[in-house]
């Protein structure tokens, strides 16, 4: 049984701009979910959104505050 899930994956770009990294937010038993982008502290939360929300705080701090961190939408 994987203690792993990938629930969500996730892209970082600037506004209007071309993708710069990707990564994800996965369930996890211990804090219930966890993201990653390349290069950065994994964040953790309860839910997905505080998640995300903790792993754009970390990418504006490095890329600048034009970048948003956004769950990716696949067609």
């Amino acid at each position: 049984m994987n203690r792993y899930i990938i629930d969500e994956e996730v892209i970082v770009h600037p506004v209007d701009g071309m993708q710069l990294t990707e990564g994800y937010i996965r369930a996890d038993q211990s804090c219930h979910f966890k993201g990653c982008l390349p290069g950065f502290e994994p964040s953790a939360g309860d839910t997905v959104d505080e998640v995300l929300s903790g792993l754009e705080q970390k990418a504006k701090a490095y890329y600048g505050d034009d970048v948003i961190v956004e769950i990716a939408r696949h067609a």
